[in-house]
């Protein structure tokens, strides 16, 4: 009996054994998921023409080919920030490009940007104009101090497209015209800036719109993570969030397709509510609810609530060249 006891625990002992091996041999071979690679994103050199004009700010004289350069650089860092691409190297693309021998006149063509996308390797390509660089000078004489107050005032208007390189579809596209106002910026601030110093700020300013505009076609901001009142936002520093900023937020629904193509367009949408960003951090933000028409959510969409803009004041005769 005690024999007959010993095989039985034997051949238990042996079946659970070969069943574990068995497991571990599926949980071996389970194919792992592969990490996500990022979107490879180009942008190629705005156009400026004509070639020969130059801006001067103040006694400061700025070469045409800076305004490209340094604009796509500052639109270069902040599409690097939001670390949502793998974003190619300004000097990788102009080396292609010159290899390649292809000029401003080429890839500015409509149906260019596939052959382009290819020779670089990228799933999107940025390609715009820089249509207008204005600054105006308005000189006022203070007669009770005997100074003269000097009021700057900038412009600058691009406008671009974002390219799927696989398809050749548009995936966004817009104008922006930024404005620069010294009386805006605090005295004890702008009592030191050199007309560089204009010339960056505005840059910079057109360029972080630009950059959240491409983001927001491509990867709108959405919430992350909710953790009661508290809501975690997936971007960071550098990418447009700012603390006080408000947002609409939107519930995703059924895909709305084009009667007449069959492609898919957009979403239906259904606004949940609204929220506010209260911190910046470097890879997210995190927000508060101000309004709830309905349950917020992982993965719903925000979109930011732009201020009302303030009435245009007359206009100021122009000081220095412009187009």
């Amino acid at each position: 009996m005690k024999i007959i006891s010993r095989i039985t625990m034997l051949v238990f002992i042996l079946a659970v054994s070969s069943a574990l091996l068995q497991a571990q041999d599926k949980e071996a071979s389970a194919p792992v998921p592969a990490k996500l690679e990022k979107p490879t994103l180009a942008v190629l050199p705005f156009v400026l023409e004509p070639n020969n004009i130059q801006i001067n700010v103040n006694d400061t004289e700025m070469k045409i080919q800076v305004v490209e350069s340094e604009f796509a650089d500052q639109l270069l860092q902040n599409l690097v920030k939001s670390r949502k691409f793998t974003v190619l190297e300004r000097s990788f693309v102009e080396k292609i490009m010159k290899e390649n021998k292809l000029t401003e006149s080429d890839y500015i063509k409509p149906g260019e940007e596939q052959r382009i996308g290819k020779l670089l390797v990228a799933d999107y390509l940025v390609v715009g104009h820089v249509d207008r660089v204005e600054f105006y000078i308005e000189k006022k004489f203070i007669e009770i101090t005997k100074e003269t107050s000097i009021r700057l005032k900038g412009t600058m208007k691009v406008h671009f497209r974002v390219v799927e390189t696989k398809s050749g579809k548009i995936v966004c596209a817009n104008t922006i015209t930024r404005k620069l106002d010294s009386k805006d910026i605090p005295p004890q601030e702008r009592k030191n800036m050199t007309g560089g110093d204009y010339r960056d700020r505005l840059f910079t300013d057109c360029a972080v719109c630009a950059s959240n505009y491409i983001l927001e076609g491509i990867y709108p901001v959405k919430i992350a993570s909710v953790q009661g009142e508290e809501l975690v936002l997936n971007r960071g520093e550098g990418t447009g969030l700012v603390v006080g900023g408000q947002y609409e937020v939107f519930a995703q629904g059924a895909s709305v397709k084009d009667p007449d193509t069959g492609d898919v367009i957009g979403t239906d949408e259904t606004k949940i509510g609204i929220i506010e960003v209260t911190a910046v951090q470097q890879k997210f933000s995190k927000a508060k609810i101000v309004k709830s028409d309905g349950v917020l959510t992982v993965g719903a969409i925000c979109r930011q609530i732009e201020k009302k803009e303030q009435e245009a004041e007359p206009a100021t005769p122009r000081a220095t060249p412009g187009w």
